[in-house]
């Protein structure tokens, strides 16, 4: 059951809404949030990047929960990043992925952020105001260069409540980094 603070807006102005394997393990969990999520703007599909695919089905054991896993990301709620979209701009995300980690490591933010934390972080930075990312894992997007624009929270069935961020890349907080580690650099 998803407890929020009315994020629907925010999800009608973007034209594309990242999830990544945090968030995505709880949709798995729990078809009510999913229900819930969905209800926030039915137009819009929740897209899902290859890597956090490859995240979401690594470590799977046994067939029958990876044939699981696999149908549940093959469903209609799910958009998905073709190979060829992808392959075009990945230098570019690489490229910006190697630049945040010094932004995160000079600001000491470095621990936990994993290549595809990064290449998602990245990815909403190329796409500038197009895009938002739904995570489970706040701290991985911090706030010297994105903006919370909503928190969901949910109740699992163990009756703990989990908080959802929605997360922006914010231009002018990636200015400011950009230029103190110039400065560092320099």
């Amino acid at each position: 059951m998803l407890i929020n603070n009315e994020p629907s807006l925010i999800l009608k102005d973007k034209k594309i809404i990242l999830l990544d394997n945090d968030f995505l393990g709880d949709l798995y969990e729990s078809r009510e949030l999913l229900e819930d999520v969905i209800k926030l703007d039915s137009s819009k599909k929740l897209y899902l990047h290859p890597f956090t695919e490859f995240e979401f089905l690594r470590n799977v054991f046994l067939p029958r929960i990876r044939i699981l896993k696999e149908q549940f990301i093959s469903s209609q709620f799910f958009g998905h990043i073709k190979a060829e979209n992808h392959l075009k701009i990945f230098q570019k995300i690489f490229d910006n992925s190697l630049l945040l980690s010094k932004i995160y490591a000079h600001k000491n933010l470095a621990l936990g952020s994993s290549f595809i934390d990064l290449t998602l972080a990245s990815l909403l930075m190329y796409l500038k105001t197009n895009a938002i990312l739904i995570t489970g894992n706040k701290r991985d997007f911090p706030s010297c260069l994105f903006d919370t624009l909503s928190v969901l929270n949910f109740e699992s069935k163990e009756g703990n409540i989990r908080a959802i961020g929605i997360v922006a890349f914010n231009q002018a907080k990636f200015d400011r980094c950009y230029k103190d580690l110039q400065k560092l650099e320099s």
